[in-house]
């Protein structure tokens, strides 16, 4: 679905060097000089009226004096000043919060490649969630990554480029442990302050869990809750790994983070999935699954660059003084006979 454009607001030219505007006042020379060359005539009366020739002339001098306000114009460096214009298009607000621990630099066999291979989890993950942001053409994208700390990439934006990047550099190499509660926090706080239209999204890829203090569960329950965000949990599992799903046989929470972490989103009120991907296919599947389960009217607001109007004045100024030339050219220097 195209966006539609509301709510633009009105355009308001600016400039850069005001003061330059006072350069404009040369624009009078033209109408008080001629420029032209005299030439001698014996009886200036018995010339006859050419009224052909006193509107070139006109004209001419005011081209130049046109030449000269655009000129004064572009050195002022005019510009339309930034603005926000609503839109309304189908998708969501999606925080994507991507695991970038050293876990991630193994394949889906368990086997360490380095962050360099393109095998890796985190390159895989990497590549099909590039591909999944350009199919989602009016969402929102915020990035986080996580390992021992959470790590700010992007804030909600449209800029494809800057997400498609962001995302691309971490299908690189991995560091520390796993430690989701910062990142999680940090995700959710991308949407305060946003106006609450369309899906909320949180997209969980991670290969694995951590433990999470009661305290900390508690209050990452009640971000939940206050920005009506949903959770989805794209889980990278290893054949080391558990299952989300059975209950482990060892009941020690730091044995079986995942599982416990599982239970845990159960209870957040939210909207939440999981999915397992167990190799490539099925990761391509997840992300597949999670891009039908959101598509729903969503209004916002994208700022837009100021633009600069200088290189139009510029332009102008050119082809007036492009037509002066031209007739300079055609001007008589002496006469004949």
């Amino acid at each position: 679905m195209p966006d539609d454009d509301r709510g633009r607001e009105r355009k308001a030219v600016s400039f850069s060097h005001p003061w330059a505007l006072l350069l404009g006042l040369l624009a009078v020379i033209p109408w008080l000089l001629s420029g032209q060359k005299k030439l001698g005539y014996s009886s200036i009366a018995r010339l006859p009226e050419d009224r052909l020739s006193v509107w070139i002339d006109r004209g001419l001098r005011l081209l130049a004096a046109m030449a000269v306000l655009l000129l004064a114009l572009g050195i002022a460096g005019p510009h339309l000043r930034e603005q926000w214009v609503e839109k309304l298009g189908t998708g969501a607000q999606i925080a994507l919060l991507v695991d970038h621990s050293s876990s991630m630099n193994e394949n889906f066999s368990g086997a360490y490649l380095g962050g360099k291979a393109n095998e890796s989890k985190s390159a895989l993950a990497a590549k099909l969630l590039v591909e999944f942001v350009d199919r989602r053409r009016d969402d929102l994208f915020a990035l986080v990554a996580f390992s021992a700390a959470p790590i700010y990439v992007l804030p909600l934006t449209q800029d494809r480029e800057a997400v498609r990047a962001g995302v691309q550099a971490l299908g690189g190499r991995g560091h520390g442990i796993t430690n989701i509660a910062p990142g999680l926090a940090m995700a959710l706080d991308y949407f305060k302050g946003q106006p609450l239209t369309g899906s909320r999204i949180v997209l969980l890829v991670s290969d694995g869990g951590a433990r999470m203090e009661e305290e900390t569960g508690d209050q990452i329950r009640q971000l939940f809750q206050d920005v009506q965000a949903s959770l989805y949990w794209i889980y990278l599992r290893n054949p080391k790994g558990g299952r989300l799903s059975v209950a482990p046989k060892n009941p020690n929470e730091s044995a079986t983070p995942e599982y416990f972490l599982h239970r845990y989103f159960q209870t957040l009120g939210v909207a939440y999935q999981a999915y397992e991907a167990d190799d490539p296919q099925t990761l391509q599947q997840a992300i597949a699954a999670v891009e039908k389960l959101e598509n729903r009217p969503l209004h916002y607001r994208e700022k837009l660059p100021r633009r600069d109007m200088s290189s139009y004045c510029y332009g102008l100024a050119l082809s007036c003084l492009l037509v002066l030339l031209v007739f300079q050219s055609l001007e008589v220097k002496a006469w004949n006979g």
